[in-house]
C-alpha cells in the first residue's frame, strides 16, 4: 500500500505546475512539515486510545487552507495523492474526498469550491451531521398497486431492522443488506421502494476494481448501495441499515497504515531534497569550525 501511494504521488508530481527553485523548495519543507503535523496528531491520538481504551475522543483534527502559502498547494496535494471515496452533500454544496494518506480527507464547500479544509478523522463530522438528517421511519408505502409483490416485506424487514441498529457509533461491522439484484423484483416493486424511501442529502462514490454508488435515502440510516463494472453493469444492487455504511470511513485499526504512510512520503520529499531533485542544488551541509 505504501509503495502505491508513493508511486501515485510521483505521478501526480509530473503533473503539477513547474515552480521556480526557491519555491519548490519551500513547497517540499512545508509538505514535509504538515506530514509531519499529520503524525503527531496520529501518534497523541493513538496514545490515548491504548491508555482511555473506548473513552478516547475520536479524532478529528482541521486544517484550514489559508493556513498554507497558496504556492505551495499544489505541490502538497500532489504529494498526499487521491484515495478512492468521494462524497457529495446537499446536491454538490459541500464534497468530500479522501487522500493518499489513510484518514486525511480534503473537503471543499460553496458551489465553487472556494473554502477548503484538510480534515484528519475516520470520517468528517459533517458528513456524520448530513447523514443523521432524513425520516426517523420507514413511512407507509407509496406507489403500492396490483403489480407489487415483494416490496411491503422489504420495507417492514428494514423498518425492522433500523429500529434495533446504532446509528450513531462507527462500526467495521459489515451493515445488514437487503440485496434485490438476485430476488424476482417486479418494475412495480422498484418503483415502490424508491418513491416510498426517497432521495437523501448524502452521495457517495467508491473507486476500485468496480464503482461502489452508496446514497443515502430519505429514511435516516436507510442507504441504497450499488456496485457497478467498468462497462456501467449492476453487479449488485441493495439497501443497506448503517449510521454511515462501514466502508467508507476508515478502521480504527488504520490508523498505523496512516503513519507508515506520512512516513514514506516524508523519506521520500526529504531524499529528493537532500540530492537536489527537488528545489534545485542539494541542501549544503553545515560547516562546523573547531
Amino acid at each position: 500500500m505504501a509503495d502505491q501511494s508513493l508511486f501515485n504521488a510521483a505521478r501526480r508530481w509530473a503533473d503539477v505546475p513547474k515552480l521556480d527553485p526557491e519555491t519548490e523548495r519551500a513547497a517540499a519543507e512545508a509538505t514535509v512539515a504538515f506530514l509531519k503535523a499529520v503524525e503527531a496528531e496520529v501518534t497523541g491520538h493513538l496514545g490515548k486510545v491504548e491508555t482511555e481504551g473506548k473513552d478516547a475522543d475520536e479524532l478529528h483534527v482541521v486544517w484550514d487552507f489559508e493556513a498554507f502559502d497558496p504556492r505551495h498547494l499544489d505541490f502538497l496535494l500532489a504529494t498526499l495523492g487521491e484515495g478512492d471515496v468521494r462524497i457529495k452533500l446537499c446536491d454538490g454544496e459541500v464534497k468530500v474526498a479522501d487522500t493518499g494518506v489513510p484518514g486525511l480527507w480534503r473537503m471543499q464547500s460553496g458551489r465553487d469550491g472556494q473554502v477548503n479544509s484538510f480534515i484528519l478523522a475516520r470520517i468528517p463530522k459533517a458528513v456524520r451531521a448530513v447523514a443523521a438528517e432524513g425520516k426517523d421511519a420507514v413511512p407507509a408505502i407509496v406507489n403500492g398497486g396490483a403489480n407489487v409483490f415483494a416490496a411491503p416485506a422489504i420495507l417492514n424487514e428494514l423498518q425492522h431492522t433500523l429500529e434495533k441498529t446504532d446509528l450513531v457509533t462507527l462500526t467495521d461491522t459489515p451493515a445488514f443488506m437487503v440485496e434485490l439484484t438476485h430476488q424476482p423484483m417486479s418494475p412495480g416493486d422498484m418503483n415502490a421502494l424508491y418513491s416510498t424511501l426517497g432521495r437523501g442529502p448524502v452521495e457517495i462514490e467508491l473507486r476500485g476494481m468496480a464503482i461502489g454508488k452508496v446514497n443515502l435515502t430519505g429514511v435516516r440510516g436507510i442507504w441504497h448501495s450499488q456496485i457497478l463494472n467498468t462497462l456501467g453493469k449492476t453487479l449488485l444492487d441493495a439497501y443497506v441499515v448503517a449510521g454511515i455504511p462501514p466502508e467508507v470511513p476508515i478502521p480504527e485499526s488504520e490508523w498505523v497504515d496512516c503513519l507508515s504512510t506520512c512516513a514514506d512520503l516524508i523519506a521520500w520529499v526529504e531524499h529528493d531534497l537532500e540530492r537536489g531533485t527537488l528545489g534545485g542544488k542539494p541542501a549544503q551541509a553545515k560547516t562546523v569550525v573547531a
